[in-house]
């Protein structure tokens, strides 16, 4: 499906009924996509009713990014569980938060925000698959604040999700900035020297994942120790106030639960 997605979508002229008809093929992807589109994370004044109306409100550009996510997750289809689930579900509600903070600070393309949300720590899930023992980091139980996780996998396993993550958004031929920023979306918190020769681009999508990993805590509960080290950062990059950030919370603690 998305081989035939980004064959028509690179044509000189698109032909938006053909890509329709790739993703209502797949009943379950075609349902994922209507149930994000109206989601309150895109505030469409007109819901979309099937995925045609989706790509007409969204633009092909927004919905062949989220396509490229859903079908992520289908790929995944062998690793289930309860862990999994509440992967999944914090992904998703991330990657959609993602996009709003692209449309809200102008920063970027919304759909590509949506795709890294997805995508930034999809390597866990692989090395779940590969390494049963992994587990304990999959659900943070291994993990205590301030240690870094990278260190953890790379005396572990030698290797680590980011660069396993990268390495499998670049087999699904995603953009180059989203490579790196998936690649190094721990380094602003301990290592500054990677992101100076970093794309613009790649930068802002680490500061807009930071931030959404922040606001989906806040709307849960959780904790995102993350924040406490790199929050200004992110902030400043993405150019948000605080009292603009505090009201995103609010709208997305009003929106969570709608997912």
């Amino acid at each position: 499906i998305l081989t035939k997605l980004l064959r028509e979508t690179r044509a000189d002229e698109p032909d938006f009924r053909r890509i329709g008809q790739f993703i209502g093929g797949d009943v379950a992807l075609a349902s994922a996509v209507l149930k994000v589109a109206n989601s309150p994370f895109y505030g469409l004044r007109t819901k979309a009713a099937s995925v045609q109306q989706a790509l007409a409100l969204l633009g092909l550009g927004t919905v062949t990014q989220l396509v490229t996510g859903l079908l992520l997750r289908q790929a995944f289809t062998g690793a289930a569980g309860p862990g999994m689930e509440r992967y999944w579900k914090a992904s998703m509600a991330t990657s959609l938060i993602a996009a709003l903070l692209c449309r809200e600070t102008a920063r970027g393309d919304s759909g590509i925000a949506c795709t890294y949300g997805l995508f930034r720590d999809c390597g866990m899930p692989v090395m779940l698959q590969k390494f049963p023992i992994y587990a304990d980091i999959f659900d943070g139980s291994a993990l205590t604040p301030g240690e870094p996780v990278l260190e953890i996998e790379n005396e572990r396993y030698t290797t680590n999700h980011a660069r396993v993550g990268a390495q499998l958004a670049r087999s699904w031929h995603l953009s180059d900035s989203l490579c790196f920023a998936i690649l190094h979306h721990h380094d602003v918190l301990y290592s500054s020297e990677a992101l100076a020769q970093a794309e613009t681009a790649a930068v802002k999508l680490i500061a807009i994942g930071l931030a959404a990993e922040q606001l989906y805590c806040l709307a849960t509960g959780a904790a995102c120790p993350e924040w406490a080290l790199a929050g200004e950062w992110a902030l400043f990059e993405l150019d948000l106030s605080r009292d603009k950030f505090d009201a995103l919370a609010a709208r997305v603690r009003a929106s969570i639960n709608q997912l």
